[in-house]
């Protein structure tokens, strides 16, 4: 069964954003170990709320594509604004008020690992690793005009483009991961550990095996 998250009604309170007070949708996830509310969702009567909220928090951390209010507000209620990252709480900041769905666990994700390959967002307490870079092949449209930050580059093992964010130098630095694209991410960090199964095992491999028992049973 496919993965499912928790899905919430919460009430908002201690952020001092115009969202305080508003009964909101909120969902919560595995791969932040559940260690924090993402917006999912709000009513029609919350949306003026949630607009400047998002404005607020988009333009302080410096993410937001507009000058204005006045722009934002426009491109908000036509329909083109377009997140710039995911809108998260902590716990303490949400109360919760009704449970809409309760969370069902990905049998798929729980295979994955059980061979030690867990995949979820970075945190900034992470080291190492591999950061997988959009292949340009993947991609539609104008690049530029939808991530302007974003720069091409070509992929340090197979030298195909792709697109590296603007975070990816300062994670590369700090953590020290790995820039890959995500073809080559796939082969170094999710295909290999499945190969292990293919090694070549002691006695060689299973008709091998079967006619050296074969061979054991004449010589007695």
């Amino acid at each position: 069964m496919a993965y499912i998250p928790k899905i919430i009604k919460g009430k908002v309170t201690g952020t001092g954003w115009p969202i305080d007070g508003h009964v909101l949708h909120f969902s919560q996830w595995d791969y932040d170990n559940r260690e924090s509310w993402h917006l999912y969702g709000w009513e029609d009567e919350d949306d003026e709320a949630v607009m400047l909220t998002v404005h607020q928090t988009e333009t302080e951390a410096g993410l937001s594509l507009y000058d204005t209010l006045e722009d934002f507000e426009k491109a908000w209620k036509s329909k083109e604004w377009e997140s710039q990252g995911s809108f998260c709480l902590p716990l303490n900041q949400v109360e919760v008020v009704e449970v809409v769905q309760e969370e069902v666990a990905d049998d798929a994700r729980e295979k994955l690992l059980a061979h030690g390959i867990d995949l979820r967002p970075r945190k900034d307490s992470d080291k190492g690793g591999i950061l997988c870079l959009p292949l340009d092949k993947n991609l539609n449209g104008d690049i530029q005009a939808k991530h302007p930050d974003w720069q091409p580059m070509s992929c340090p093992t197979c030298g195909r483009k792709c697109w590296k964010p603007a975070e990816a130098d300062r994670i590369q630095k700090e953590q020290g991961v790995q820039l890959l694209c995500t073809m080559c991410a796939l082969e170094a960090g999710l295909v290999a550990p499945y190969r292990q199964s293919s090694q070549p095992k002691p006695g060689g491999n299973r008709a091998e095996r079967r006619r050296a028992k074969r061979e054991g049973r004449k010589r007695h």
